[in-house]
C-alpha cells in the first residue's frame, strides 16, 4: 500500500523518535511557550511608557476602555508619590518602567537561551536515532536488497537526506513549536491594546499563509527530485573511487571527471527547479507581510479618521508593536514550513528504504540448531533472481553428508555461487527445499544456523582496523592464544614475524596495506576461529601464488576434516580429494562424481583437467 507523502503523513514519521525524549520535548514546549509569551508582556509596558515620554493633554473620550487601558489606569495609580533620588514622580516612573522593561528582557532571553540549547540538541539526538535506526534496518536487509541497491545512492540516503531531515527535526521542535505562542501572544496584546482594530487586521493573516499552503507541495516534490540527482552524484563518486586503480590503469580520469560533471548538472538543474519554486513563494510572503503592514496602516489611519480606535498614543504604539511581532511570527513560521517542505524530499527517500521488508525471515516458530548431524540436502531446488530473470538454479537433487567435502566446477554464471548463497540462506529457493538433518532451512532459526557457518570469498574483504580484530571478527570474545593458534592454521605465522607490530598492524582500508595472498589468508583464519560446522569456499585459493595456495590448502584440508565443505574451484588440483564433485553449466548438473570417475567418463571435467595437467 503507499504511504501518503503528505506534511502531516511526514511529521507522524518522525513523532516516534520524538517520543522517545518526550519528557525533554515537553519542556521545549513549556520553555518555547514561556519565552513567547513572557517576552510579548513587555508590550503592555510600553502604553504607559510612551505616554510618560510624549504626554498628551487629552484622551479620547469616544474610544472604549480596552484591558490595557485598565492597566495603565491601575500602574499609574501605583506610581503615584514615587520619587527616586530626589528626581520627581515623572522621571522616577520612567525609570522604573525601563528597569522592569530591561529585568523582563533579561529573564526572557535566559529561557530563550534554554529553550534554543535544549531544542537544538533534542533535534540531534532525533537524528543520531533516525540515523542508528536506518543503519540497523539496512543491516536486517537480506542480500536480494543488497545485490540490488546502488552504494552511492544508499549513503546519500544515510548522510545527506538523514542530515537535512535534521532541519525538519529541528523546526518542528524550535520554530514551528514556539512561533505560534509568539503569534498568538502578540495577537492577544494586540487585541488588548486596540480590540476594533486587532479584529479588522485578521484578515491580512490567510493571505500570509496562501503561498505556501499553495507552493508547498510542488516545492516537496521538487525537493525529492533534487535529493534523487544529488544521490547520483554520490554513486558516481563511489564508483571512481572505489575502481581507481582501473580508472588510472585504463588512463579514464577524463571520462570519469565528464560523468561525475554530468551528474551535478543534472543535481544542479533538480535544486534550481526547486529553488525558484520556494524562492517564489518567500517572496510573495515578504511582500504581502511588508506590504501588507503599509495597507493595514494606511486602512486604520483612514478609519481612525471618522472613527477614533485608539484612545491614547501609548495604546497605538502597543498596539502596532504587537502587530509588527505578530506578522514577523507569521513570516518566519511561514519561511520555517517551506523550508520543511524543502526538507520532506530527503525525509521520503530516507523512509522509502524503512519501507523495505526483508524478504527473509525466521519462521513464526524457528527450529533450534545445534550442529549437523546428518546432512545438507537440496530438494528439487530451483531459483531465479526475479521475475523476468533467467533461471539460476533449475532441479538440482543432492545431499552432502556430515564432514564430507562437495565440490562445484563450472564455468562463470553456471550457478556456483548461487548455489553456495541458498546453503548460506541469503536467499531462498524460488522452489524446492534446501535441508538440514531432514528440516527445511526456512523453518531452522536463521541466527543458530549462521552461527554454525563460515564463508571464505574469493575476493577476500578486511576491515580498517587491526589483524587481531580482523581475525578475531570470526569469534569475538576469542582469546590472543586462539587468534594466534588460527594464524598458525593458516600459515599466517612467517608473515606476523615481518611485522614490528604483529597482529595489532593495521591493514589500511580493504586490506590494502596486504597483498591479495595475504589477505585472504587473513580470511581463511578468520573462518578457522570461527570452528564452524559447514564451510562455504567460493575459491579461498584463488589469490594465492603457488608456494602460499599449497600452504593455505594443507590449512584448509585439516580444517575441513569432520567438517561438511561446499567448495567452489577454478584451479582442479584444490578439489582432487573432494569426496564429490559436481559440474554446473546453466544452473543445471551436468555431471557427478569424484575426480576420477569423471576424468575415467572423458566428459567436461576431464576436458578441464587435461587443459590444466
Amino acid at each position: 500500500m503507499a504511504r501518503e507523502n503528505g506534511l502531516f503523513a511526514t511529521v507522524n514519521r518522525l513523532l516516534p523518535y520524538l517520543k522517545r525524549y518526550w519528557k525533554k520535548a515537553a519542556m521545549v514546549v513549556v520553555l518555547g511557550a514561556t519565552a513567547a509569551i513572557g517576552s510579548k508582556a513587555n508590550i503592555a509596558l510600553l502604553k504607559p511608557l510612551v505616554n510618560l515620554l510624549f504626554p498628551v493633554s487629552t484622551e479620547r473620550e469616544t474610544v472604549e476602555l480596552s484591558i490595557l487601558d485598565r492597566f495603565d489606569a491601575w500602574l499609574s495609580i501605583r506610581l503615584e508619590g514615587l520619587d527616586f533620588f530626589g528626581w520627581g514622580e515623572h522621571a522616577s516612573s520612567i525609570l522604573l518602567l525601563c528597569w522592569a522593561l530591561i529585568i523582563s528582557a533579561l529573564v526572557f532571553a535566559s529561557i530563550q537561551y534554554v529553550f534554543v540549547r535544549l531544542s537544538r540538541m533534542l533535534g540531534v539526538w532525533l537524528i543520531t536515532d533516525l540515523r542508528q535506526d536506518l543503519a540497523e534496518h539496512v543491516l536486517r536487509l537480506d542480500m536480494s536488497f543488497h545485490s540490488k541497491r546502488r552504494l552511492g545512492d544508499l549513503l546519500s540516503r544515510m548522510t545527506s537526506d538523514v542530515g537535512t531531515s535534521l532541519r525538519i527535526l529541528l523546526l518542528i521542535v524550535e520554530e514551528i513549536i514556539q512561533e505560534p505562542f509568539n503569534i498568538l501572544a502578540a495577537f492577544f496584546m494586540a487585541w488588548i491594546a486596540a480590540p476594533q482594530a486587532t479584529l479588522g487586521m485578521l484578515v491580512f493573516v490567510p493571505i500570509l499563509a496562501w503561498p505556501v499552503i499553495k507552493l508547498g507541495p510542488k516545492i516537496r516534490k521538487r525537493s525529492a527530485q533534487s535529493q534523487a540527482r544529488l544521490g547520483d552524484t554520490t554513486q558516481s563518486l563511489t564508483q571512481m573511487f572505489s575502481g581507481i586503480r582501473v580508472v588510472k590503469a585504463f588512463r579514464m580520469e577524463e571520462r570519469e571527471a565528464e560523468e561525475f560533471r554530468k551528474a551535478n548538472q543534472s543535481f544542479v538543474k533538480q535544486t534550481e527547479r526547486m529553488v525558484r519554486t520556494q524562492a517564489f513563494s518567500l517572496a510573495v510572503t515578504n511582500f504581502l507581510s511588508h506590504g501588507g503592514v503599509g495597507i493595514l496602516i494606511a486602512v486604520i489611519a483612514l478609519v481612525n479618521v471618522w472613527h477614533p480606535l485608539f484612545r491614547d498614543a501609548g495604546s497605538m504604539t502597543a498596539f502596532f508593536a504587537a502587530i509588527a511581532i505578530m506578522f514577523n511570527g507569521i513570516k518566519r513560521l511561514t519561511k520555517a514550513l517551506s523550508i520543511v517542505y524543502t526538507s520532506m524530499g530527503a525525509t521520503e527517500r530516507v523512509f522509502e528504504v524503512f519501507d523495505l521488508k526483508p524478504a527473509l525471515a525466521n519462521s513464526p516458530s524457528p527450529l533450534s540448531f545445534n550442529g549437523l548431524e546428518k546432512d545438507v540436502a537440496f530438494e528439487s531446488v530451483a531459483f531465479k533472481y526475479g521475475s523476468g530473470e533467467p533461471q539460476a538454479l533449475a532441479e538440482l537433487n543432492f545431499s552432502v553428508p556430515r564432514g564430507s567435502t562437495l565440490a562445484l566446477v563450472g564455468a562463470s554464471g553456471a550457478g556456483k555461487t548461487t548455489l553456495l548463497d541458498l546453503v548460506a540462506r541469503f536467499y531462498d529457493p524460488t522452489s524446492g527445499k534446501v535441508l538440514v538433518d531432514g528440516k527445511d532451512l526456512k523453518e531452522v532459526c536463521l541466527s543458530d544456523w549462521l552461527d554454525r557457518i563460515a564463508v571464505v570469498s574469493q575476493s577476500p574483504f578486511l576491515f580498517q582496523t587491526s589483524l587481531r580484530e580482523n581475525i578475531r571478527y570470526g569469534r569475538p570474545g576469542s582469546t590472543d592464544k586462539e587468534v594466534e593458534d588460527a594464524c598458525d592454521a593458516a600459515n599466517l605465522g612467517d608473515f606476523l614475524h615481518t611485522l614490528s607490530n604483529g597482529l595489532d598492524t593495521e591493514v589500511g582500508e580493504g586490506g590494502a596495506r596486504l597483498s591479495g595472498g595475504q589477505a585472504q589468508r587473513v580470511t581463511i583464519a578468520r573462518a578457522i576461529l570461527k570452528n564452524p560446522d559447514v564451510l562455504l569456499l567460493d575459491e579461498a585459493t584463488s589469490a594465492l601464488d603457488s608456494e602460499s595456495e599449497r600452504r593455505v590448502q594443507a590449512a584448509l584440508e585439516n580444517l575441513m576434516a569432520g567438517r561438511t565443505t561446499f567448495a567452489i574451484a577454478h584451479r582442479l588440483s584444490t578439489i582432487r580429494s573432494a569426496d564429490r564433485i559436481l559440474v554446473l553449466a546453466d544452473g543445471k548438473v551436468i555431471e557427478d562424481g569424484t575426480h576420477e570417475s569423471l576424468v575415467a567418463q572423458g566428459g567436461h571435467y576431464a576436458h578441464l583437467w587435461g587443459l590444466q595437467a
